[in-house]
């Protein structure tokens, strides 16, 4: 059975009581936890993996395979099959992804407004590396539109919600549905108000919670345009 997400219906979810199913170890020899629940987040989506702790088992990666199962990959003595374990997430990994997540959200929203030709296409939100790219190149500067558009947004401090859909339900509460919606989690969209988002990821309740978002770059390139951006605080 696969891991349950707890992190699916809770932005904030950062401790959480499991049990765990089965220690297995990577291909490196690292051991890996697999619980029946967990509120760590797995790499995907462009953001990165939560850290953190299972009792004193430090948990420094985590990855979902294609079953559905969470690998908590980390160090030290790993707790048993059937053991119950308690759950913390490292908090401050947590926030800095999750605004750079949501700011990448935030960055589509204003590009649906102002250039809505261009198709969004991969994204990577880390604070090394933050940007969206879109299929199309526009025919105008518009790096000062998009700082102006995203200004205006976290100005209204939108406030977001869940919804649980089925695939056929996505496209019409979606600008943009991607190909590849994974069939190992739930069907989740998140609402920037009505903007609908496909996305399995972590996210600001309020958008003021992400803090000031600066565009750092517009360049375009054979058919493909790449926003660059920062999160005030983090990168």
């Amino acid at each position: 059975m696969a891991t349950k997400l707890l992190y699916m219906d809770d932005f904030g979810v950062v401790t959480c009581e499991a049990t765990v199913e089965a220690v297995k170890s990577t291909e490196d020899g690292r051991p890996a936890v697999i619980l029946d629940q967990t509120c760590f987040y797995p790499r995907g989506g462009g953001q990165d993996w939560d850290t953190g702790k299972l009792n004193s088992f430090i948990v420094n990666e985590v990855r979902m395979d294609e079953n559905g199962d969470v690998w908590h990959i980390g160090e030290g003595a790993a707790p048993m099959v059937g053991e119950p374990v308690e759950c913390k997430v490292d908090i401050g990994r947590r926030d800095s992804n999750t605004r750079l997540h949501s700011a990448g959200h935030v960055l589509d929203m204003a590009m649906s407004t102002v250039y809505p030709d261009l198709v969004p296409g991969k994204g990577a939100h880390y604070p090394h590396m933050s940007f969206v790219e879109y299929q199309g190149e526009p025919d105008r500067d518009i790096q000062g539109e998009l700082q102006a558009k995203i200004d205006e947004l976290l100005r209204a401090n939108i406030t977001n919600t869940l919804r649980y859909v089925s695939k056929e339900e996505l496209a019409q509460l979606c600008r943009h549905v991607p190909d590849n919606i994974p069939s190992n989690k739930p069907t989740r969209v998140v609402l920037y108000g009505d903007y609908g988002v496909p996305c399995g990821g972590t996210h600001v309740q309020h958008l003021n919670d992400i803090g000031k978002i600066e565009v750092t770059k517009v360049k375009s390139k054979k058919g493909i345009t790449k926003v660059g951006y920062r999160v005030e605080g983090i990168n």
